[in-house]
């Protein structure tokens, strides 16, 4: 399976959202708050080619995008796979 990394900020919404879809399939993820952090910050958006909202989702070090990408993948059924995980949640 991918390493999923997750950069978010506290009273974020999507970022919360975004968490639940993956905690509701048990799928462990890395978090990083950007919350005060203009480094963490300016490396997410180096990372996310200029991305300055969040979430922004990495599956291994590949850019997935934000919630409504995730989500995306959800309703596909293509997260598992994206994942490298054989057989759907």
């Amino acid at each position: 399976m991918k390493k999923i990394t997750i950069y978010s900020s506290i009273l974020c919404p999507y970022c919360n959202m975004a968490k639940k879809i993956l905690k509701d399939r048990n799928l462990e993820f890395d978090e990083i708050i950007i919350d005060n952090k203009p480094e963490i910050k300016s490396e997410m958006e180096k990372k996310s080619f200029g991305k300055k909202t969040v979430p922004q989702i990495f599956f291994n070090q590949e850019l997935i995008g934000g919630f409504d990408d995730l989500n995306d993948l959800v309703e596909k059924n293509q997260l598992n796979s994206s994942l490298g995980i054989e057989n759907e949640v």
